[in-house]
C-alpha cells in the first residue's frame, strides 16, 4: 500500500479570502510534520505563491520534497481557451523553475480539480510528465489522448474527512484498501481561518462560509497537524510507504 500526501499552495480560498496565511505558517507546520516521519510529499504551486514567497517554495525543495505546478493564480481552467491555459501553464512552470533550480517539474495538478478536457495536450506540449486532477478513472477518457504519454495519477475525493469529526474512520478505511492512495491537503488546514473568516467577511458572505463549508473551520491548525500525525502513525502500523508522486512515475 502506497500513499501520497499532496499539498496545494495557493492563496487561502481562492476568489474568498486573499490571505495567504497558510503559506506564512502553516506550510512550516506541516514541514514540521513530515519531518518528524522523514515523508517526502508533493505540492503543487501556484506561481503568485511562488513569486512572493520564493524563500519559502526554496525550503521545500532543500528539504527534498516534489515541487510541482498548479496554475498561476488558481484560475478556473475550464473558462479558458486553449492559448490561455498553455500561456498560464507555462508560466507557472517558468516561475518555478527559476526559484527551484535542483528540481525538474514534471507535475501539474488543475485547481478545483477541474482541468479543461484539452489539458493534457498542453501537458505534454510543455514537457509534463503526469496530471493528479482526474477523481474518477472512469472520466480519463474524456480528457486522455491515445499518444498523450501523460500519466494521471488520480486524487482521492474528500480529504477533507481526515479531520472532521465523523468521517474519520470510514474514509481511512477506505484509503486502506487502495493499492494507491493520493490524498490533498491546503496549507491554510494548518492555521485557524474561523477569526479570518469573522474578520474578513462580511454579511452573506460570512454566513455562507460558516454554515455550509464547515470544512474550512473544524479541526483546522493544530488539530489538523494532530489529525494527520494520527493518521500517518496508524498507516505506518499496517505497513504504508508514503511516496511522491514523481517517484511513483519513476519507479
Amino acid at each position: 500500500m502506497k500513499i501520497a500526501l499532496t499539498f496545494d499552495i495557493e492563496r487561502d480560498f481562492p476568489h474568498v479570502l486573499d490571505t495567504f496565511l497558510g503559506v506564512e505558517k502553516g506550510i512550516l507546520k506541516i514541514l514540521k510534520m513530515l519531518d518528524k516521519f522523514n515523508i517526502k510529499s508533493t505540492f503543487f504551486c501556484t506561481g503568485t505563491v511562488v513569486e512572493r514567497f520564493p524563500k519559502i517554495i526554496r525550503l521545500i525543495e532543500r528539504k527534498k520534497h516534489e515541487i510541482a505546478c498548479h496554475s498561476l493564480d488558481h484560475e478556473h481552467l475550464r473558462n479558458l481557451s486553449f492559448n490561455e491555459c498553455e500561456d498560464l501553464i507555462f508560466r507557472n512552470k517558468l516561475l518555478i523553475e527559476d526559484v527551484c533550480h535542483n528540481s525538474e517539474i514534471v507535475g501539474f495538478r488543475a485547481p478545483y480539480l477541474r482541468p479543461p478536457f484539452f489539458l493534457f495536450k498542453i501537458l505534454r506540449k510543455l514537457g509534463f510528465k503526469y496530471d493528479s486532477s482526474i477523481k474518477s478513472p472512469n472520466k480519463l477518457n474524456l480528457y486522455q489522448t491515445v499518444d498523450s504519454q501523460i500519466r494521471e495519477f488520480h486524487p482521492l475525493g474528500f480529504s477533507t474527512l481526515l479531520r472532521l469529526p465523523l468521517g474519520y474512520r470510514g474514509y481511512r478505511n477506505w484509503i486502506y484498501q487502495k493499492e494507491l492512495a493520493i490524498l490533498y491537503f491546503h496549507p491554510w488546514e494548518a492555521t485557524y481561518m474561523k477569526e479570518e473568516i469573522l474578520n474578513r467577511l462580511r454579511g452573506f458572505d460570512k454566513f455562507r462560509q460558516i454554515m455550509f463549508r464547515p470544512d474550512r473551520i473544524i479541526n483546522t491548525g493544530n488539530k489538523f497537524t494532530e489529525k494527520i500525525t494520527h493518521f500517518i502513525i496508524d498507516s505506518l502500523s499496517r505497513g504504508a510507504e508514503f511516496i511522491t508522486l514523481k517517484s511513483e512515475l519513476e519507479d
